[in-house]
């Protein structure tokens, strides 16, 4: 008999994950439940269902996606690992002037951006970024892009690397950046930032500069998506939002987490 996934993995790392990886209904439902685990457990499969505007039926395709039989298995599971992360220190009790003191759309949101920025502290791997650092310091030219919010991404990550002396640079134009992506050569590094990963911009920068020479990477919430394909090498992060939201910046905070790493994996080569 084969054995139930969550005892190979951590539960609730698997629906971490499932926040980026699984379809948008059973997203929706994994960042639910991750946003706040012990509510979820007062809930019937009817409440989770329409407070994740999804069905029944999802509910127990995402319990099944877990390695678990159903709904009831999932509560069963569930709470176990709670009290488990809770005495390892892992998973905090909530201070109880904060369901006083916040209001609760407010708190549903910083939970969000709490989750997704530790997540995606998780998710990233050490040497990747390491490697990735080291295509800064051997870059001669730095180029990144980025639509909409992931434009702030690009330009935050940017004014990082210029303030530590690199040859950064961001246009928030696409036609500008498609140019000089068309001037960058085999020294050159491109960087494109989508968080769903279906611009069309980004992915055509990131495709005339690899045509150039240029090594590019696509930093984005999917590992299987346009310009993950486009790119050679993909930093995965995770975003609050499982699905999208036009003009949202949900996904900025934990790319400011990956902005920060990655300079301070600069500054250390320097020592």
């Amino acid at each position: 008999m084969r054995k139930p996934r969550h005892t190979q993995k951590l539960l609730l790392d698997i629906i971490y994950d499932a926040i980026n990886t699984a379809p948008n209904a059973l997203a929706r439902i994994a960042l639910y439940v991750a946003q706040d685990p012990e509510a979820v457990l007062a809930l019937s499969i009817a409440d989770l269902a329409r407070n994740t505007a999804t069905g029944s039926a999802s509910i127990v395709r995402f319990c099944r996606t877990l390695g678990l039989s159903g709904f009831r298995e999932f509560k069963i599971a569930l709470s176990g690992e709670i009290e488990r992360r809770k005495l390892s220190g892992e998973l905090a009790e909530r201070a109880p002037s904060e369901a006083v003191d916040t209001a609760p759309r407010i708190a549903i949101l910083s939970s969000a951006l709490q989750n997704s920025i530790s997540a995606s502290a998780r998710g990233f791997d050490d040497l990747q970024i390491s490697g990735f650092a080291n295509r800064i310091r051997a870059a001669r030219r730095v180029e990144l892009f980025g639509t909409g919010p992931s434009s702030v991404c690009a330009d935050i990550l940017a004014m990082r690397l210029i303030c530590l002396g690199f040859p950064a640079h961001c246009s928030g134009s696409a036609t500008v950046s498609h140019a000089l992506a068309r001037g960058l050569g085999s020294l050159s590094l491109a960087i494109g930032i989508s968080s769903r990963g279906h611009t069309v911009e980004t992915k055509d920068f990131l495709a005339i500069a690899r045509e150039t020479g240029a090594y590019t990477i696509a930093i984005t919430t999917r590992v299987d998506c346009p310009i993950a394909r486009t790119a050679d090498e993909v930093v995965l992060f995770t975003s609050a939002e499982a699905w999208p939201q036009a003009g949202s910046a949900m996904h900025v905070p934990p790319l400011v987490l990956l902005s920060e790493y990655l300079c301070q994996c600069l500054q250390m080569a320097e020592v």
